[in-house]
């Protein structure tokens, strides 16, 4: 039978509070020293329990982290975080959070954290895992305002502690959503002859203190392969101090902590679905890291946490199609019947299609209940890549992007990237192709859109020269194209710096093209790059260009065009248009009116990496923003997730989604987008990139592409 034994105790020059758990706190953050008995352990188990302030005043449930100390150091060594815990929740760097800090003394008890089969009389050897994840645990939840779910709770340890949470979280995968690492006590494949896993029987056996066979298979290289098969996903903060103690031996160098926790870091960072940190900081093996690393891991690792707010990322449903290698999305159309068209850039067949070059384009019809009607698969033996796909009057299906093969006929010498487009009929028959570029330079189309009147145009850059002299390292240009294939203008601008044209969009009368850019176009750079926004007219000929950012590196990457306003996306990492800087990088929006003057604009984000992709209106007037983001905007389901800002016409934001897998989503490992939108009235398609599943179809390879569907109903 679990009982309460609370006791008193004055450590580290701090009074806690005797309190019996279950007595509510009325007045700021409270510590409380307590204990219950362990059936598993026949004795008391003791801890120290941090809860926030109101904690006692609220009905709410709150996520937990436990808290693992060193060799050593008993439950009290965590205390030395109490005021940063207050200060962190205070500002909002961290929700109201339970923090349970257990007493493991392993001198005392062949600790370790894992369950001891030393039966020697040096070390009384208990198996303190298995009273950890089934005594303590069931009662803390039980004594306690917690939410229960693996999303709401964390394991963080320093030093041998640090071994627990790694132990932990890759052992009960389905207990634990974050590990917090800290100078870990780690060692691969064995420990050095000093280490204390040696001496106090935690990895012994019988009368011998220690065994190489049960180290082994305890430790996290032996997790790693059955954690992945659980499909669940693991965020790990490891931090290390570059002073740590340095091994006199020269065969254990290789040990030592700062090299040991970099080897975690580059295992654990290769497992699917476990997104990791790594960092080093300027201390030893004590709380000058320790401390730095909590702070910096509890922020990353808060973006994850669910506390019981609703906002739970929903998972990645719809169709996913791919190859074993690497497929990427090249855009999304939506037509008037509600179907709808996709293109990808396959590395092998899609839907037993032909596979001919490195990279091939696919172009996927659906029709409005989601059956495929057809597949496509065309290219050369090079490479070809889609960035952009759209819809004629007729139907006809227009894509463009860039091949480095000779995808016309007519260009069998190429060696660099060339821009393409080519036209499909409505049933997906080959019209034609139109292939264009400097023979000797790189040419790309990131950009498209088509005219009420068919006429075609893209945007993009080039390395050489198009129409005119190239003015740096790339030029943005622009180009018009008949319905029957003709490039009838093109029009090439540019600096001495990176240019890019990034997306493209027409509302009749004028067309808009939205990029990046290294260089002053027209007035002083705010940053190392900027976004800008152009209209042109049909005919070619400029009619204002507004170039924006920070004093950071920003960028405009999708755009769209509505009832005489003009709308851009994309990211900024500094402060845009007065509006704070949030995070690494944040989502930044705009809206403009005809004449180029900017009516209003946002900045929204996470403190980690957030970044806006394509942007579009549907027919209730309702501007959709795409991005992605590693943070937690609406709830976090993995790495990158999607997210969908909604926002009414005079720039309030409305309503915010985020779904995803356990891995990336939107984006791949380097951040760089890969994703698309199409708007109906109250409901929006998106493709991307992922290198999850999608409902209940397993990756295909690294990655793969997903369409999926966004009920704007659904919204918050």
């Amino acid at each position: 039978m679990m009982r309460t034994l609370p006791s008193l105790l004055l450590s580290l020059s701090l009074l806690v509070m005797i309190v019996n758990p279950t007595r509510a706190q009325t007045t700021g953050s409270s510590v409380t020293r307590a204990e219950f008995f362990s059936e598993t352990l026949d004795r008391a188990y003791r801890y120290n329990v941090y809860l926030p302030a109101g904690y006692g005043e609220s009905s709410a449930r709150y996520p937990v982290i436990y808290l693992l100390h060193g060799r050593g150091d008993t439950m009290d060594g965590w205390l030395n975080i109490r005021s940063t815990l207050d200060e962190m929740i205070a500002s909002e760097a961290l929700p109201p959070i339970i923090a349970v800090m257990p007493d493991m003394p392993s001198s005392e008890r062949a600790s370790y954290y894992v369950d001891s089969q030393y039966t020697g009389s040096n070390y009384p050897a208990e198996p303190v895992e298995t009273a950890f994840m089934n005594d303590l645990i069931p009662y803390v939840d039980s004594t306690y305002q917690t939410l229960t779910n693996r999303e709401a709770r964390l394991v963080g340890g320093y030093s041998m502690g640090g071994y627990g949470a790694i132990r932990y979280a890759l052992a009960y995968p389905e207990a634990f959503v974050g590990a917090l690492v800290l100078s870990p006590a780690v060692y691969i494949p064995l420990p050095p002859t000093d280490s204390s896993t040696r001496e106090f029987g935690a990895f012994g056996s019988g009368d011998t203190l220690f065994s190489e066979a049960i180290y082994q298979s305890l430790n996290y290289p032996a997790l790693l392969e059955p954690f992945a098969e659980t499909g669940l996903g693991l965020q790990m903060f490891i931090a290390v101090g570059d002073d740590e103690y340095k091994n006199p031996n020269p065969e254990d160098q290789l040990h030592d902590l700062d090299v040991e926790a970099h080897l975690l870091f580059n295992q654990v960072t290769r497992v699917p679905n476990i997104t990791s940190e790594f960092r080093v900081y300027d201390g030893g093996h004590d709380w000058d890291v320790w401390e730095r690393g909590f702070v910096e891991g509890m922020t990353y690792l808060a973006n994850f946490l669910d506390t019981g707010g609703g906002m739970a990322a929903s998972g990645l449903d719809g169709s996913l199609l791919g190859s074993a290698g690497d497929d990427f999305a090249g855009g999304i159309a939506l037509a008037d019947d509600g179907s709808i068209v996709q293109a990808l850039a396959a590395s092998g067949s899609i839907n037993g299609e032909e596979h001919l070059g490195e990279m091939d384009i696919a172009l996927v019809k659906y029709d409005a209940d989601g059956e495929m009607l057809w597949t496509r698969q065309f290219g050369t033996p090079a490479t070809e890549r889609a960035y952009g796909i759209a819809l004629d009057s007729q139907g006809a299906v227009v894509v463009a992007g860039y091949t480095n093969g000779d995808f016309d006929g007519q260009h069998a010498d190429n060696a660099a990237n060339d821009a393409f487009v080519a036209k499909f009929t409505a049933d997906g028959e080959p019209e034609w192709r139109l292939q264009f570029g400097d023979p000797a330079e790189a040419d790309r189309v990131y950009g498209l859109a088509v005219a009420d009147d068919d006429r075609i145009y893209v945007g993009g850059y080039t390395r050489g020269s198009l129409n005119g002299a190239n003015a740096g390292d790339k030029d943005i240009f622009i180009a018009q194209i008949s319905s029957d294939g003709t490039l009838a203008w093109l029009d090439q601008f540019g600096g001495e710096g990176e240019d890019k044209g990034y997306s493209l969009a027409t509302d009749g009368s004028s067309i808009y093209l939205a990029g990046v850019t290294g260089s002053p176009l027209g007035h002083q750079a705010f940053g190392g790059l900027d976004g800008f926004i152009t209209a042109y007219t049909s005919s070619g000929e400029l009619v204002w260009l507004d170039q924006f950012g920070s004093d950071g590196w920003d960028e405009a990457t999708g755009v769209t065009a509505a009832d005489g306003a003009v709308y851009v996306t994309g990211f900024a990492a500094g402060s845009f248009d007065e509006h704070p800087l949030i995070g690494d990088k944040d989502i930044i929006v705009a809206a403009y009116d005809g004449e180029g003057y900017r009516l209003w604009s946002d900045q929204v984000g996470t403190n980690l990496n957030d970044k806006g992709a394509d942007v579009d209106m549907t027919a209730d007037d309702i501007l959709i923003v795409a991005g992605f983001t590693d943070g937690n905007l609406a709830g976090s389901a993995g790495n990158f997730d999607v997210v969908l800002l909604e926002y009414q016409r005079d720039g309030a934001l409305s309503g915010i989604q985020q779904l995803g897998t356990s891995e990336s989503d939107g984006a791949d490992e380097f951040a760089e987008e890969n994703l698309f939108i199409a708007a109906a009235a109250d409901t929006v398609f998106a493709t991307g990139l992922t290198e999850g599943g999608v409902g209940d179809t397993p990756p295909f390879g690294s990655y793969d592409v997903f369409v999926t569907e966004f009920d704007l109903s659904s919204s918050d």
